[in-house]
């Protein structure tokens, strides 16, 4: 709690009337880090993104100048994955359906 007493003692200096002094916003780094480019929170150890992202994206704009692009999870983030299955967008080798019919029964088995 060490930020208290400087925002305290500048709420106080900012509350006397008629005071002209001009605070500074007190700012603190409890934490820094260097900035990593990658897109997706699991890449970070891989040493190739550059590369990988650049061969993705050549491969995304060739094939939407060929009218065939389509939703490519190697060039979304992790949150911008989940939100496409969220909304169902996603096209798998199985539909959804056809694998919660296969595996609901699969609790109630006994042995």
């Amino acid at each position: 709690m060490s930020f208290l007493p400087s925002i305290r003692a500048s709420t106080r200096l900012s509350l006397r009337p008629g005071s002209t002094a001009i605070l500074a916003p007190t700012t603190s780094a409890l934490h820094t880090s260097a900035a990593r480019s990658g897109l997706k929170e699991g890449d970070q150890s891989r040493d190739d993104l550059n590369e990988h992202y650049e061969s993705e994206k050549q491969d995304q704009i060739k094939k939407q100048k060929e009218g065939q692009a389509k939703w490519n999870q190697n060039l979304a983030s992790n949150s911008e994955a989940s939100v496409k299955a969220d909304r169902g967008e996603v096209k798998g080798k199985e539909d959804f359906v056809d694998l919660q019919d296969k595996t609901k029964n699969e609790p109630n088995k006994k042995g």
